[in-house]
């Protein structure tokens, strides 16, 4: 009898123990209602090492949430799921995401919010997409872009280029694209077409070259724009610089340019092509700059160097992943928060953050009046233009904030 007695007042002061050590976790014992939120990326596929730093990012604005308690009585949970930029894993990825509970998801790979759209309306979980095409848009519904339509955006260079870049009044410029075969690409390359076809009196269009994913050669692609004097090229870092080192290899020259994705690259084609080659490519942005100073600037990088000082260096170098990505993923954070003090926490669900989304507008100091309305599914607004400089060795800006070009 006294060994039964003893084993029971053990397993007691073990249960209690535990407890104790339990207090600071997020859920009942810390006062706290856990929220998940999904993430649907690339870890080990193709774009994984180009989306690495937006993988830092996503967990770094949700520790940071949670450490300074800016949702209160919200702890909360990135649930992540390997997508490996493979469409047919999304729709597995989603399901698993919200058999753990994720009340939002967000989602980085462009094909993705497509595929889910349908699924995310039937359910009512909102989707939090950072990229994609302009079929997210229409219906609106709840695919939320935290970002600027790529379309647009490409609209607005061209829009700014022909306005304060092409200084040759005798001719208009000639301009193309090439890149893989997947959505950003083929809206970006339609919406230049469309631009082209709308303002002849501004631009030639040069043509117009998807070739498969995954393509790393660009002979007939280098023959087919040789007398562009423009070129939007692939958004991801090695079919590019194999493209530039072909086209120059063949002798032509030109000025390459690229929506915000193209500053994700700065330190790999600085690697690979050096300055003297990058010089003069032109590059938009819808998030400044690193050496810029506001005070979500500051935010980004107090952020970067409280949970990666030991990478923070290399990441800048990296390029605008991280920081670009941040005024996104920041945002979508801003309307969980009014969706929580609206509701309350233990009430949350997908239609709280549905209707704060609607309704959420930015107020950050040094930027535009960004945000979303009942027929709006995009957020952002304007954009910068930036211009590799060898003489820097930096990007360096342009423009101020420039409104996108829709029609």
């Amino acid at each position: 009898m006294d060994l039964i007695w003893r084993r029971a007042l053990a397993c007691f002061l073990a249960l209690t123990l535990l407890a104790v050590l339990c207090l600071g976790c997020g859920g009942p014992s810390s006062g706290k209602v856990t929220i998940a939120v999904g993430f649907i990326t690339d870890l080990t596929g193709p774009a994984g090492n180009m989306v690495r730093t937006l993988n830092y990012m996503v967990e770094d604005v949700a520790r940071y949430h949670n450490d300074e308690d800016i949702i209160p009585g919200v702890e909360i949970d990135i649930v992540t799921f390997d997508g490996r930029a493979d469409p047919a894993r999304d729709i597995p990825g989603y399901d698993w995401l919200r058999e753990r509970g994720a009340e939002v998801v967000i989602t980085l790979v462009g094909a993705t919010g497509q595929i889910l759209k349908p699924f995310a309306e039937k359910d009512k979980v909102p989707l939090a997409t950072l990229s994609g095409n302009l079929d997210l848009l229409d219906p609106p519904g709840w695919a939320f872009w935290f970002s600027v339509p790529s379309p647009y955006e490409i609209k607005a260079l061209l829009k700014w280029i022909s306005e304060k870049h092409w200084d040759d009044a005798s001719r208009v410029p000639r301009i193309g694209f090439t890149g893989w075969n997947e959505p950003t690409s083929q809206g970006i390359l339609q919406a230049m077409e469309e631009y082209c076809q709308d303002h002849p009196d501004q631009f030639e269009w040069g043509g117009g070259y998807l070739v498969p994913l995954g393509t790393l050669t660009w002979g007939g692609e280098v023959d087919s724009l040789k007398e562009c004097d423009y070129i939007h090229g692939p958004i991801t870092g090695t079919p590019l610089g194999n493209f530039v080192k072909k086209y120059r290899a063949a002798g032509h020259t030109t000025t390459m340019i690229s929506i915000s994705s193209g500053l994700t690259l700065r330190g790999f084609l600085i690697d690979m092509l050096g300055w003297d080659v990058l010089d003069g490519w032109l590059s938009t942005s819808i998030a400044g700059w690193w050496t810029e100073q506001s005070p979500m600037q500051d935010l980004v990088k107090e952020v970067l160097y409280r949970y990666r000082a030991g990478e923070a260096e290399d990441i800048i170098r990296e390029g605008n992943g991280y920081q670009g990505g941040f005024h996104n993923v920041y945002a979508m954070f801003e309307v969980l928060r009014e969706a929580v003090e609206e509701v309350g926490a233990e009430n949350f669900d997908g239609q709280a953050f549905y209707d704060a989304a609607v309704k959420y507008k930015t107020a950050w100091e040094g930027y535009p009046e960004w945000g979303f309305s009942e027929t709006k599914r995009y957020l952002i607004d304007h954009m910068q233009v930036f211009q590799w400089s060898a003489e820097a060795e930096d990007l360096v800006r342009l423009s101020g904030w420039l409104p996108i070009v829709i029609d």
